[in-house]
């Protein structure tokens, strides 16, 4: 395999308690922001603690201080060319009289504060708190399977993650086969989490326009 590997039982575990942390969140009288960063905070620090639990180094799931420059270098780079391609799909997309800022653009706070932790919860915490759980865990644990299995079960369980009040939940599939690919090709978790929290910065940005 070329990624990184995962055993069963550290990924079965980590998991389970991050799945039982989300459906415990449903029953919490904390405000949806602060909710979210705190459930985010959470999976980042059971994921940890489900490796330290299993004597599994944090290289199982591509966290290897040797691949952390390369990673980032990787991130940045995939980044920069995706966001390329985004902006030429939305200048296609435009002259064919759509309108691809509608699809992307969310609703963000009023208050300057509010914003502020928005892009804090959202652009940073959740993106690498995800990362670590389907990108980490799920695909590292699917990859043995191959990676057409472990791309697509990834990126689908990502993006059912989501919300899907709005219909299909393009961004999150596009993104989690990006995610899911630069993982594969730099063998380091630093990639997909750079590309994730840059993508959401930006499409936060947007939001603002």
């Amino acid at each position: 395999m070329a990624t990184a590997r995962i055993s069963l039982k550290p990924a079965a575990a980590g998991l389970a308690a991050v799945l039982a942390l989300e459906l415990a969140a449903r029953y919490m009288p904390v405000e949806p922001l602060l909710l979210t960063g705190l459930i985010r905070l959470l999976d980042i620090l059971t994921v940890l603690f489900v490796l330290l639990l299993f004597k599994t180094k944090l290289s199982a799931i591509g966290l290897s201080a040797k691949l952390m420059k390369p990673g980032f270098r990787t991130g940045i780079a995939w980044s920069a060319a995706f966001g390329a391609a985004a902006g030429v799909a939305a200048a296609i997309l435009t002259m064919a009289g759509l309108s691809p800022l509608d699809w992307i653009r969310g609703s963000l706070p009023t208050a300057r504060e509010r914003i502020v932790l928005y892009f804090i919860i959202g652009g940073l915490l959740g993106p690498l708190a995800e990362e670590m759980v389907y990108r980490g865990i799920l695909f590292t644990l699917l990859r043995r399977w191959g990676l057409l299995v472990a791309v697509s079960g990834s990126t689908l369980l990502f993006a059912l993650s989501h919300s899907l009040t709005s219909g299909l939940p393009v961004t999150q599939l596009i993104g989690g086969v990006v995610f899911a690919l630069a993982y594969e090709r730099s063998k380091s978790l630093v990639a997909p989490m750079v590309i994730h929290c840059s993508g959401n910065m930006a499409i936060f940005t947007i939001g603002l326009i």
